[in-house]
């Protein structure tokens, strides 16, 4: 077992590297989000901007204060304790781990609720995401509990002993929470994505959703067997937990991150070919009335600057009803923006489906 000397010089150092990843993707993110606003007209999406920059902010300031707690712990108090360094990085009565936990906790707030704002956007039902609602209110209610819990053994020397079992608790709680909202809300909004890929398969061989399907599992299978092992290992006692906790906040940024720059890559090589797409993550329901008679467009939704178009077919005689989802990207011979919504599908697919202007 690492000792916790070696434990702390070893996290920081994978975080630092993971950190270094995660400087990248956001560059791509802002490149892609920035992206979205053209040709000029379009709005910014001020929300996902934002929830970038705070991650950024978030990720950059913890490796900031785990340098400073390698620091302390080396250098300025760790050799004065009478344990050593293994003394400082064994207790929380330092100022830098509350901190260090409150800028873990609003990381793992925002992913949560960013993740759960996609499936709402994807499937328009706050019914259908209630219970991920719930699970991110109360990995709130925890989070707070957690650090308040922090706070006193800074205040209480006394009652520090009695507090490490709550603070064992607050934190199972917290672990336990947002695993439970991140893996179902990503089973919820993948499972819209597949059943809308497996329908528009019939119409396109290889659909943009499904590799937007895959980019989802991907990033919900990351961060989920990260705090698995994190929780696995805090339950366990053992230091591997404190490897695994500084891990996750670079994490966290490259799986916000990964579902918007895929699918921005996406878009600019699609945008090569002669389709058409409506700008940033927002959601937009177009009026049935001016499709044509053969299909209506039920819905549509964006994610990572690209819009997902579900189409239905309408029976028609000697046909069978199909449904169908494409994705749509500007194209230089594609036709401008009209009003709040327009597309035009696959030149391939317009005997099919036609045009769809809005």
């Amino acid at each position: 077992m690492l000792s916790l000397s070696e434990a702390a010089i070893l996290s920081t150092t994978l975080e630092a590297v993971l950190y270094g990843l995660s400087l990248f993707m956001m560059f791509l993110t802002f490149r892609t989000l920035l992206r979205t606003t053209e040709p000029p007209g379009r709005d910014l999406n001020w929300g996902m901007l934002a929830a970038t920059c705070a991650l950024l902010l978030l990720s950059t300031s913890e490796l900031g204060v785990n340098i400073a707690r390698l620091y302390r712990g080396f250098i300025t108090k760790g050799p004065h304790l009478p344990g050593g360094p293994d003394q400082y990085f064994a207790g929380a009565s330092d100022s830098t781990f509350l901190v260090k936990s409150i800028l873990y906790d609003f990381q793992t707030a925002i992913l949560d609720a960013v993740v759960i704002y996609r499936a709402y956007v994807v499937w328009q039902s706050v019914l259908v995401v209630a219970v991920p609602i719930l699970g991110w209110i109360a990995l709130i209610i925890s989070c707070i509990g957690l650090n308040a819990t922090f706070a006193r053994t800074l205040t209480n020397t006394q009652a520090r002993a009695a507090l490490v079992a709550e603070t064992g608790r607050w934190i199972t709680a917290a672990y336990s929470l947002t695993l439970a909202t991140n893996l179902l809300t990503t089973f919820i909004l993948a499972f819209k994505i597949w059943t809308v890929a497996r329908r528009s398969a019939r119409y396109q061989a290889n659909s943009n959703l499904t590799s937007l399907l895959h980019v989802i599992i991907e990033s919900g299978a990351i961060y989920s067997v990260t705090i698995t092992i994190a929780l696995a290992t805090f339950v366990a006692k053992n230091t591997v937990v404190y490897v695994v906790l500084d891990m996750i906040s670079p994490i966290i940024s490259i799986v916000f991150s990964m579902i918007i720059v895929r699918v921005g890559l996406a878009r600019e090589e699609s945008s090569k070919q002669n389709v058409a797409f409506q700008g940033p993550l927002s959601w937009s329901s177009p009026p049935p009335s001016r499709v044509p008679r053969h299909h209506r467009e039920d819905s549509t939704f964006e994610i990572g600057g690209a819009t997902f178009v579900e189409v239905t077919q309408t029976q028609q005689p000697g046909s069978e009803s199909a449904v169908a989802s494409q994705v749509a990207h500007e194209g230089p011979e594609s036709e401008p923006l009209k009003a709040n919504n327009s597309f035009e599908l696959d030149v391939r697919e317009e005997r099919s489906f036609g045009k769809v202007d809005a």
